[in-house]
């Protein structure tokens, strides 16, 4: 029975993790990956470039985020952080939280492709295309408040990877099958 199992997964629920730095920290990432995102949505025009072809098609204006793929790539990765966040949020809430290997490497995963976007980002946006003290987003504000929040996901993603190594440290957990061996750097001791 449907309403059976939803009763049941509200007895899971658990409002007291919203009092938890981690999860709040979450939030925090969740809302910066969504700014990050739309944001760059909202730059419709005054990129310049990305070469002095399409600058030429822009016309006065300037050109939109549609224009660069690496712009596009943000989008996407900030969209990706934001459904991930939400997800992870949820678990948290329904006291289903993954164990703390796999949640590190989910961060990690995570971590990379935020930085990736960002510093591809970053680097088209100091582009300059015509004039040498003109780069691409000079009169793109959007674009530039971005790629900030953008680096502020990624530096919050930072500090959950360190909320959940140090909740990995404190379990004692090790990686699935690492018993086997008499002494793994950094895990164990090298006296027997």
């Amino acid at each position: 029975d449907p309403l059976t199992r939803s009763l049941a997964a509200m007895d899971d629920f658990d409002p007291t993790v919203t009092n938890s730095p981690k999860f709040r920290l979450i939030a925090v990432q969740c809302l910066f990956s969504i700014t990050a995102f739309a944001a760059m949505l909202s730059q419709r025009h005054g990129l310049a470039g990305p070469d002095e072809m399409t600058l030429e098609e822009c016309g006065p204006q300037g050109c939109g985020y549609q224009k660069f793929s690496n712009f596009k790539f943000l989008i996407a990765v900030c969209i990706i952080y934001a459904v991930f966040s939400l997800v992870v949020m949820a678990a948290y809430l329904l006291q289903r939280v993954p164990p703390p290997v796999t949640e590190l490497t989910a961060y990690t995963v995570m971590n990379v492709l935020l930085f990736a976007a960002f510093a591809m980002s970053a680097t088209s946006c100091n582009i300059t295309i015509v004039d040498p003290v003109y780069p691409v987003c000079k009169r793109a504000t959007s674009a530039k408040a971005s790629i900030a929040f953008a680096f502020f996901t990624w530096l919050a993603v930072c500090f959950s990877m360190l909320f959940t190594y140090k909740e990995w440290r404190d379990v004692d957990y090790h990686v699935p099958g690492s018993g086997a061996y008499e002494f793994v750097p950094g895990v164990t001791s090298g006296s027997s």
